[in-house]
């Protein structure tokens, strides 16, 4: 560990978790301790947690004192995480038409973050998160990048989206956090043009980063400029994907370009989940003191491991806001075999579900589905409570492209009798990202589902590589 990763540690993050009033040094260092536990230590913390959780929620959260009562249930029906399946699935339409009645009682006494989606399942959503739950994901990244090699204060480059590049404004104590002791230095990768990639490259090369995090689409695109003009590719020791499904592909691709490991990254903050890949690159390791996960048929039935199914998030840290075997939007499944590394954390195969794929406006250029869900806001930053205002006014939304490359808007108001043209912004974000298409707005009754029922708030049908 080096001297500044050991400044950083001990005297820079406490003070820093005092400041901001989270607890961030203490979760990372019981993350550590958990590392020792056996299986059944870690099932019974994990029980000791729910119980906790659970009584909290018959005492204290409306939502869940009526639903207790209905089926006839009380805290002392739930001693372990197999007891979860007696409870119903909560998914996102029930957040939000419950939304008031989900916030905790005793909230004054409690600490939390309001939040909200970036809409990228198509259905937008807010929601709180408690402090408590900020500070054990952090914790849990930062245990898992100790797994490679990396330390807190080394330097990092981040290169995505919104959700992990928030809009500048103004200096903010999170800009402090992130630059002097997370020593992560952020570029959006809403622009991917070559004059864009080239001015995150002389950052990247002036800041020497250590390790690199982000979109795996952005980052392919930040590989392949570099690889096309045989540029010097840097001095890292690993790259660190998140936000979408790593391709096969993207981790080619980037391990050729960058010479280093690539280890994956699965996350949901609404509902607590955090699982990272050991270096064995075969899965990843669920933070099971942080989140119970379950896997599930459609109607909440728990299915075994090795089994596909969708995934069910109970947030074990968010006393503000609980999240009680909610449905994330994915689909995965849990491996039924320990991994070869030794953690007895449950490891998740493969996530299905939200995929990272390119699409590319008639200039050839691509742009990742990620941002797709960022032009829905007026200023392009769903970190700006204006523009949240008039987002979440929508229910769902689907961006097709259809064969010409041409774009459709089709959105699904809450309110069919809203003021439509308070959208209109809309056409004009999506044309400056698909410069020469056509972009039409539509408001429409209903959002049409994939043949396998589900979400996909984005259809193209456009291949430009294949037609140029």
């Amino acid at each position: 560990m080096s001297l500044y990763s050991k400044i950083d540690r001990y005297c820079l993050l406490p003070v820093a978790d005092k400041v901001m009033h989270r607890s961030l040094y203490r979760s990372w260092k019981e993350y550590e301790l958990n590392e020792r536990l056996t299986r059944q230590e870690l099932t019974d913390l994990q029980n000791a947690k729910l119980k906790r959780l659970i009584s909290h929620c018959f005492n204290n959260v409306p939502y869940y004192s009526r639903l207790f009562h209905s089926l006839g249930l009380k805290p002392d029906d739930f001693n372990s995480v197999d007891d979860l399946h007696k409870l119903p699935v909560l998914t996102k339409q029930d957040v939000r038409d419950n939304y008031n009645d989900l916030i905790s009682n005793d909230i004054s006494s409690r600490r939390y973050t309001k939040e909200s989606t970036g809409g990228s399942t198509g259905t937008p959503m807010q929601f709180m998160v408690d402090t408590a739950e900020w500070s054990a994901d952090w914790a849990s990244s930062f245990r898992a990048w100790q797994w490679y090699g990396f330390q807190l204060g080394e330097k990092m480059f981040t290169l995505g989206g919104n959700s992990l590049v928030a809009k500048k404004r103004k200096l903010t104590a999170k800009d402090i956090f992130d630059l002097y002791i997370m020593r992560n230095l952020k570029r959006s990768s809403a622009d991917v043009t070559d004059e864009a990639m080239q001015a995150h490259y002389e950052v990247f090369v002036k800041w020497n980063p250590k390790a690199m995090r982000g979109y795996g689409s952005s980052l392919v695109i930040f590989a392949e400029y570099i690889r096309k003009h045989q540029l010097p590719s840097g001095h890292l020791t690993c790259i660190l994907t998140t936000g979408e499904i790593l391709m096969p592909t993207y981790r080619k691709t980037l391990e050729d370009v960058f010479h280093c490991p690539v280890y994956d990254e699965y996350g949901a903050g609404d509902g607590g989940i955090k699982a990272h890949e050991c270096k064995l690159q075969n899965g990843l390791h669920i933070s099971e003191e942080q989140c119970v996960v379950e896997i599930a048929d459609k109607d909440g039935t728990p299915l075994p491991e090795g089994s596909i199914g969708y995934v069910l998030a109970t947030d074990l840290n968010n006393f503000v806001f609980p999240f009680l075997r909610y449905q994330v939007g994915d689909m995965a499944y849990i491996k039924p075999e320990k991994c070869a590394c030794g953690r007895v954390s449950k490891v998740l195969g493969q996530v299905i579900g939200r995929a990272g794929k390119l699409i590319y406006n008639k200039q050839g250029v691509p742009i990742s589905p990620t941002m797709l869900p960022i032009m829905l806001y007026r200023d392009n930053d769903y970190h700006n409570e204006d523009s949240c205002i008039i987002y979440n006014k929508i229910d769902r939304f689907q961006i097709r492209q259809d064969k010409a490359g041409d774009i459709r808007i089709l959105l699904k108001l809450k309110d069919p009798t809203d003021d439509r043209s308070q959208f209109d912004y809309c056409i004009t974000n999506y044309q400056n990202h698909f410069v020469g298409s056509r972009v039409s707005l539509e408001f429409v009754d209903n959002i049409p589902l994939l043949p396998s029922g589900k979400e996909d708030y984005c259809v193209s049908e456009f291949e430009f590589l294949k037609k140029n």
